[in-house]
């Protein structure tokens, strides 16, 4: 009786811990999914203040236009006491890495602290990683290296797809991975300065000093422009730049701004919905017409081919790579079909809010 009695009470311990743990499971995917709407739901807010803008201005210059708080300017408010946050990143305020030549390539790393042999030997080895036209410098940059490896391979031949790639362009990992395969603090300073995007210049109004210094500008010359914004902010002026026009008159005509441009030509939108404990993270990159892409991806050669053939114009961009715990949308949407002046780059649900290796 005694044993019935305790192989009753274990089995039904163990089938309250089960449901408990079900019905956890269960509340966690409902806090997800009505989170997730919140999330979606600022992000079309967020769309239509900056379509707003757009339509007013004729660009987006800065967040000092207005938009820095999309939601309320919108008056929207969020759902079930739920607390929203939108912050923003302009992709175009960088480098675009798809863009640079040797000569961009090896300014931008001098400005992120590397020795000028240094940035010569990752300057080549990215370039012989990404471009077949590309003639390398030195042995251990040269592309045929991949074949010769423990596990042969070719180099991609296209723009990066990922900073995380990154690990497998000889020299460059070096650099930008530490011995056991974490991302050094050069990544990161990379991901802050130069984008995976192409477009054709750079915003002004968001580029860091080592933006600018890598253009060719010099620490007065950035001290300059910086100062100029702020003081136009404070004695109520736009605080910034709506033509390169402008920013030529503070600095001079003779400053090499021949690379920018004072409108967002990409722009990361990060989104936070916190209900208690419960958080959820929608990031989505979108560009206005005539903004960034995706850089067209190459076809790889065939076996024996030095080169693969060129890419023609109307190449769809390929599909980004999945990432754990993240769902990543698929390049260029149609502005058409979403009916936004947009096109939606990239969306990444459940972002963490600093991932080094994207």
């Amino acid at each position: 009786m005694l044993l019935t009695v305790f192989l009753a009470s274990f089995l039904l311990t163990k089938f309250v811990q089960r449901a408990g743990t079900e019905m956890l499971a269960d509340a966690r995917a409902s806090d997800q999914a009505r989170l997730r709407r919140e999330a979606y739901s600022a992000l079309e807010v967020t769309l239509a203040v900056l379509a707003e803008f757009l339509a007013t201005d004729g660009a987006l210059h800065s967040p000092a236009q207005g938009w820095t708080d999309p939601l309320g300017y919108a008056g929207y408010e969020p759902a079930g006491g739920q607390v929203v946050t939108v912050e923003y990143e302009d992709e175009s305020g960088k480098v675009s890495l798809p863009r640079a030549d040797a000569t961009g390539l090896l300014n931008l790393l001098l400005q992120l602290g590397l020795t000028r042999t240094e940035a010569e030997r990752v300057a080549d080895a990215l370039l012989g990683w990404t471009q077949a036209e590309h003639l390398a410098t030195g042995i251990e940059t040269d592309a045929q290296n991949y074949q010769r490896a423990a596990l042969p391979h070719r180099a991609a031949l296209r723009p990066l797809r990922s900073f995380g790639e990154l690990a497998a362009v000889q020299v460059a990992r070096d650099f930008f991975f530490d011995e056991t395969g974490r991302p050094t603090e050069l990544l990161q300073e990379l991901r802050a300065s130069a984008s995976l995007y192409s477009f054709d210049r750079v915003n002004i109004n968001s580029a860091s000093s080592a933006v600018l210094a890598a253009a060719g500008l010099d620490t007065g010359q950035s001290a300059a422009l910086k100062a100029y914004a702020r003081q136009q902010a404070k004695s109520g002026g736009v605080g910034y730049f709506n033509s390169v026009s402008e920013a030529a008159a503070v600095v001079g005509g003779a400053a090499p701004l021949q690379t920018f441009g004072a409108d967002v030509r990409a722009l990361r939108i990060k989104i936070t919905v916190r209900d208690g404990a419960a958080v959820y993270r929608l990031v989505a990159v979108v560009a206005p017409a005539g903004g960034a892409t995706y850089a067209p991806t190459p076809a790889l050669p065939a076996e024996g081919e030095q080169n693969p053939p060129t890419p023609s114009a109307d190449q769809p961009a390929a599909p980004a790579a999945a990432t754990a715990g993240m769902i990543r949308g698929v390049a260029e949407i149609s502005s058409k079909k979403l009916d936004y002046p947009f096109k939606v780059l990239e969306i990444v649900e459940d972002a963490e809010p600093s991932d080094p290796v994207q």
